[in-house]
């Protein structure tokens, strides 16, 4: 199999599948990561707030019900359906079995480059000091639940793809 020939085909409804399989991947990680910020005795929001902190600074972590749990939760959705869209772009099967298998690629590439290097870069986020054991089980959640794909790419495409 040519991957190169492959990967060069652009499908517009598996790239739309793709957002909407990241953004539904992203929020059920997100809400995995309240339950765990909860645990670890963090508010419930806290995950919801993180991705706002480049925008609203310091005042991202207020607690309480505050705008930036739209705000983060929006600007995560956001960075989770271009790495959907990406995702999908790469895995063209829609067997549970490779689907996962490079969730899980996916989720431990988000962790050391995105989680590690990427969102390091921003001081706000960086003070943080997010524990990076849970952020690698958090993005492990997303990177299975992308998964998801073979569900939209169905609904969009109306036919089974293998």
């Amino acid at each position: 199999m040519d991957l190169v020939a492959l990967w060069l085909v652009f499908d517009l409804p598996r790239t739309i599948a793709g957002a909407l399989a990241g953004i539904t991947a992203g929020l059920i990680a997100l809400v995995f990561a309240a339950f765990l910020a909860k645990a670890g005795g963090y508010e419930f929001w806290y995950p919801f707030k993180i991705p706002a902190a480049p925008i609203l600074k310091n005042d991202a972590l207020t607690y309480g019900l505050t705008p930036a749990i739209v705000i983060g939760t929006i600007v995560h959705s956001a960075i989770c359906a271009v790495l959907g869209m990406v995702y999908s772009h790469f895995v063209k099967w829609n067997k549970l079995s490779a689907l996962l298998a490079c969730g899980f690629m996916w989720g431990t590439f988000s962790w050391v480059f995105i989680n590690n290097l990427f969102v390091n870069s921003f001081q706000n986020i960086r003070e943080l000091d997010i524990p990076k054991g849970a952020a690698f089980f958090v993005l492990l959640v997303f990177g299975f639940s992308l998964s998801t794909l073979k569900i939209y790419d169905r609904i969009l495409c109306g036919r089974a793809r293998e």
